[in-house]
């Protein structure tokens, strides 16, 4: 066997060495797939880590239990509870207080929680890792803030709230943090609290942790397992009190489904490569097989190979991802991930694993298959049918059940669905226009196309379908995208008041607001104040306004002016409320009362909840609650840039800006949220015609005797290459024509079932010709470049490389 092996080795060497196209093609292939695999982990890491610093990331915990004026005797009891084993499944729990102390004359978050009662159950990344950390926050006033912060209490003599603090600087922690004594005399409520943390561990909670690492953000996908029943608690889950971790997660959802197409792609193309190889090399393999060679050691060879060949691009997309994801980490100013076993391992297994598999797939015994153990047409129909129809049936399923997983899943049976039936079909139909075409050229590239007779090495139909979605799946992403672009505008427009807008988290402006209205060119200033609060189901950030008719108008309420609150769509989705329903508000001095929801409002520009107030419940709040950071200004036509440059004037320190300005800086954060997801159906383009591009060297070599016998007959080299570059245009626009209904189809998945329940946004799909044209075109482009190379050769050298 090993002098088998050995011979078997060399004349694999020899192959590749003579015809590198398909062994470059997997390993540019696998490449980019695993370079898209570690962009979207990592980048995922780093959005979450973000967004998540929100909800006090600090500490591991999985539920938030609540109930109205909660103090540290109700926590005591609590705890004695747990101590005698009642509370199943909850491995620690831990009181928190969360407010807001001024530092530098701003309000910055404040979370105190007591860090002895977490240590059990550390599990990310967090100042009370190191050790010894915990003890100093025992012994004194210590607080964990950002380098920024820390200058700030120094310049003001190292006191917050006229209370003297040690400091602890930590990178990107985005708030205050301090053990739970030292927060209560912060924010001056000692003996109160504002939750209590659980950690709750079950079977599911660790396969959920467990898959969550495999596939970041695979959490919001998941059903949300049982809170525990604590009586006299409201218990919540940590992806309901913290939606901002759900809205991360999704964003990283709905990235890892982008990798997970490049990496079909990837598939496609390896084994496209594999059957193309095994097809060329299968004189050589009987040959060998007459030598002594086992056909099992044809096909270990063949895994070994595709081993190689993966474990290098598996290197090399490693490496370029890792630089990618630094880049576009450091672009957006996020937190930014560490390479850990997880990325290496999933790098591996989508990289080195996937050309192993479709090596094995596609090894040398199955091209050596006789024809004549193959089903019959009718039975290959019958099959095809009844799995047709199984899909289909399954699809309405996956839809209908309204979940992430169920779209998802949609959305793969949607694309294998156009891969089995659509594309075939297609070719089909295009291989019957042959006859009513009287173009010469044109008729013998129609009936040139690949049929279910062909050999498998020399079929372009799968390489062909997998350009085809990644075709349709540019075309989803950007009706997707331009649709809830067109949205976010009008919501924009709807929402902007023409006039001047002042930010000022020092609050003087909004003081001096009838000051402002007195400047020429000013008609009216409105004032608005927020506050961080609580609803029932979770938390929310509370906004006050004067809604009145004008005002309202602004949230696509018509009508009278309203009596009630205005919520937005993320929290009406979260929490479960809606128009006519009674939100219970917590904000401030623990003062519970009912705020009647009057209409809910999209929001695309806020990824947590949302109520906003009408100036009547202004009396209901607590004073010191509410900071009235922010001043809207109409000015007369033409007067908003002397308005503006009076005020800044007056307020140094204010963010002053008019709304075009603001128009603008909102357009352009919408523009870069998107930028990763454009690359990666880019990444999925690319691979896609590299396949194509393998199939079409295989291709064109298989048509040299009709080249041959073109040249024999008086066709130039120059007429027998642009024939054949016809063919890979005609290759190229049946992908075209297919990718476009698949595309709107994705589109309207996205738009109807995706985007609702990955973040609480309503889309409407709006079709745009804009969506369609750049894809289509690199469709055709991607086929033609494909094409180009294995055209030249076949036409001017006589064979394939």
């Amino acid at each position: 066997m090993g002098a088998g092996l050995a011979l078997l080795a060399k004349s694999q060497f020899r192959y590749a060495a003579r015809h590198p196209v398909g062994t470059v093609a997997t390993l540019v292939g696998t490449a980019l797939a695993v370079l898209a695999v570690t962009v979207v982990h990592l980048v995922s890491e780093s959005v979450r880590s973000g967004l998540a610093a929100a909800g006090g990331a600090a500490v591991a915990y999985t539920h938030v239990a609540t109930r109205a004026n909660l103090s540290e005797a109700d926590y005591f009891d609590l705890r004695r509870r747990w101590r005698r084993g009642e509370l199943a499944g909850v491995r620690a729990v831990i009181p928190v207080i969360d407010g807001h102390a001024r530092v530098d004359r701003r309000p910055t978050r404040l979370l105190g929680f007591d860090p002895l009662a977490g240590l059990q159950g550390v599990g990310e990344p967090g100042p009370w890792g190191g050790a010894g950390s915990s003890s100093r926050f025992l012994l004194e006033d210590a607080l964990v803030v950002e380098p920024q912060a820390a200058e700030a209490i120094r310049a003001a003599g190292g006191r917050v709230a006229n209370l003297p603090v040690a400091l602890e600087e930590v990178e990107g922690i985005g708030m205050l943090l301090a053990d739970l004594p030292t927060a209560q005399r912060l924010l001056r409520r000692e003996g109160e609290l504002d939750a209590v943390w659980l950690q709750v561990e079950s079977p599911s909670s660790r396969l959920a942790d467990w898959a969550d690492r495999l596939l970041p953000g695979i959490a919001a996908a998941l059903p949300e397992a049982g809170n525990p029943v604590i009586d006299g608690f409201r218990v919540t889950a940590r992806s309901r009190w913290n939606p901002a971790r759900r809205f991360a997660d999704a964003i990283a959802f709905n990235l890892g489904m982008l990798a997970l197409l490049s990496l079909l792609m990837a598939l496609f193309l390896t084994v496209q490569s594999s059957r193309a190889n095994s097809a060329r090399r299968r004189l050589e393999h009987h040959r060998l097989r007459a030598a002594g060679v086992s056909r099992a050691e044809i096909r270990v060879l063949a895994v070994a190979e595709g081993l190689l060949i993966g474990g290098l691009g598996t290197g090399l997309g490693l490496a370029a991802g890792v630089a990618i994801a630094d880049a576009v980490v450091a672009a957006g100013e996020l937190r930014p991930a560490s390479v850990d076993s997880w990325v290496v391992a999933k790098a591996l297994c989508c990289g080195a694993g996937t050309a192993a598999l479709a090596a094995a797939w596609s090894g040398g015994a199955r091209a050596e298959r006789p024809a004549s153990r193959r089903a019959g047409r009718k039975a290959r129909f019958a099959v095809r049918l009844a799995v047709g129809l199984v899909a289909l049936a399954a699809l309405a399923v996956c839809l209908a059940h309204a979940s992430l997983p169920g779209a998802f899943a949609g959305l793969l049976l949607i694309c294998l669905l156009h891969v089995g039936y659509a594309v075939p079909a297609l070719v089909g139909a295009s291989r019957r226009l042959a006859g009513f075409v009287k173009s010469l050229t044109m008729r013998a590239n129609l009936r040139s196309l690949p049929s279910a007779g062909q050999g498998e090495g020399s079929d372009p139909r799968l390489a062909l379908a997998a350009l085809s979605v990644a075709a349709a799946v540019a075309i989803g992403m950007g009706l997707m995208v331009e649709s809830l672009r067109r949205d976010f505008h009008a919501m924009l427009e709807q929402t902007l008041w023409e006039g001047v807008y002042v930010r000022d988290e020092t609050g003087r402006a909004a003081r001096d607001v009838d000051a402002i209205r007195r400047l020429p060119g000013v008609d009216s200033a409105r004032r608005y104040g927020e506050a961080p609060a609580r609803l029932a189901q979770g938390p929310v950030t509370v906004r006050v306004a004067d809604l009145d008719s004008a005002e309202a108008a602004r949230y696509g309420y018509r009508g009278d002016v309203p009596a009630g609150a205005f919520l937005n769509e993320t929290a009406a989705r979260a929490y479960g409320l809606g128009a006519g329903q009674v939100a219970d508000l917590t904000i401030g001095e623990k003062r519970f009362f009912g705020a009647p929801i009057a209409h809910v409002f999209r929001d695309y520009r806020a990824a947590t909840p949302t109520l906003i107030l009408p100036a009547a419940f202004q009396a209901r709040l607590p004073v010191a609650a509410v900071a009235w950071h922010q001043v809207v200004v109409l000015t007369q036509p033409g007067a908003a840039a002397p308005v503006a440059a009076a005020i800044r004037e007056r307020h140094p320190d204010a963010d002053v800006r008019d709304h075009a300005a603001i128009r603008a800086a909102a357009s352009a954060a919408f523009d870069r949220s998107f930028v990763v997801s454009n690359a990666l159906t880019a990444v999925a383009v690319a691979v896609a015609v590299v396949g194509l591009y393998a199939a079409l060297t295989a291709l064109q070599a298989s048509r040299e005797r009709e080249f041959r016998l073109l040249a024999a007959v008086g066709h130039t080299r120059a007429q027998i290459w642009r024939l054949a570059l016809a063919r890979t245009f005609v290759l190229g626009a049946v992908a075209a024509v297919a990718a476009a209904p698949l595309g709107l189809a994705i589109a309207w998945v996205l738009c109807t079932f995706v985007n609702p329940l990955a973040f609480g946004w309503t889309i409407n799909l709006r079709p745009a010709a804009s969506a369609f044209f750049l894809p289509l075109l690199l469709c055709l482009a991607g086929a033609l470049l494909a094409g180009l190379l294995p055209s030249y050769r076949s036409a001017f050298r006589g064979s394939a490389a």
